[in-house]
């Protein structure tokens, strides 16, 4: 839970926050494949002569009270379900897919209790289908967005079927760090959702909060490429089409995230394809 710790500087009461140790709770990136686009097409200004190396995962999260996976990655029909896409986004999505989550679980004797999605587009849900049977936790108006034709390329019919078992949640109108609504999933404060509407309208990041030096934030796909948090950069412009179904708010939520960054430079913001950055956060687990 977060709390508060009062020390005198000088005279001067001032206010830090800290967080309980708990040590307990595991974390485990799932990488289900990886890309190799151009710098230049996943940030305004990148360089169109070198490749940026991008990820596809999954996060499971172990928590004494229980486990959930957030997000799938790229599941065993992958390949079959883009060609539901345009052709020419297809093109812009090329992708090597690796071993899929499920079947990591598999090997790792684990079977997720619940299924909660950053986002709705493919890369991040199309494992959903190979394990039907788990609760998919969704706010309402991302699960609306799947039923809208043409909403988005990377949305599309063959990612999800009438039994998909979505479970709605609402977030609270509690402030967290600068968002105005969050939901703290097992009441401890170690794991708290908060709305990033833009990239798509129910958008959603997830703050671990481990111990005081053991704190990161994953974004979804608010930005690809952390260098854009660093310059305050939106997604070169035709990926911004492609992909942002709002490019005004994404910018919001780039102005907040650097807010954030400056407040808390010791947390850690993953994008989830940034390469570099989810290998960051492997190794800050490890710590």
């Amino acid at each position: 839970m977060k709390r508060f710790l009062l020390i005198f500087l000088g005279g001067i009461v001032v206010s830090l926050p800290t967080w309980s140790q708990n040590e307990k709770i595991k974390v485990t990136v799932l990488y289900t494949g990886t890309a190799s686009p151009l710098e230049g097409s996943t940030i305004q200004g990148g360089s169109w002569f070198k490749k940026f190396p991008m990820v596809h995962p999954a996060f499971l999260i172990e928590h004494p009270k229980g486990n959930f996976l957030f997000d799938t990655g790229l599941g065993k029909t992958a390949k079959t379900q883009v060609q539901d896409m345009p052709w020419w986004a297809r093109l812009a999505t090329r992708f090597e897919q690796e071993e899929t989550a499920v079947d990591q679980l598999k090997n790792l004797n684990i079977k997720p209790e619940r299924i909660i999605v950053s986002h709705v587009h493919y890369d991040h849900v199309s494992g959903l289908a190979d394990m039907p049977e788990v609760p998919v936790e969704i706010l309402p108006q991302e699960l609306e967005f799947t039923k809208i034709k043409g909403a988005s390329p990377a949305v599309f019919p063959s990612l999800f079927s009438d039994k998909t078992p979505w479970k709605t949640y609402e977030l609270e109108r509690k402030e967290y760090e600068g968002y105005s609504k969050s939901r703290d999933i097992f009441g401890d404060g170690s794991l708290v959702l908060v709305g990033m509407p833009g990239h798509t309208p129910g958008s959603v990041g997830l703050f671990i909060n481990i111990s005081n030096k053991k704190r990161a934030f994953l974004v979804g796909d608010t930005v690809w490429n952390s260098e854009a948090l660093n310059n305050g950069l939106p997604k070169f412009w035709l990926s911004r089409k492609f992909a942002d179904t709002n490019s005004d708010e994404v910018l919001e939520r780039i102005k907040e995230l650097q807010a954030l960054h400056k407040k808390y430079p010791e947390l850690l913001i993953v994008p989830s394809h940034d390469a570099k950055a989810v290998a960051a956060f492997v190794d800050l687990m490890k710590l």
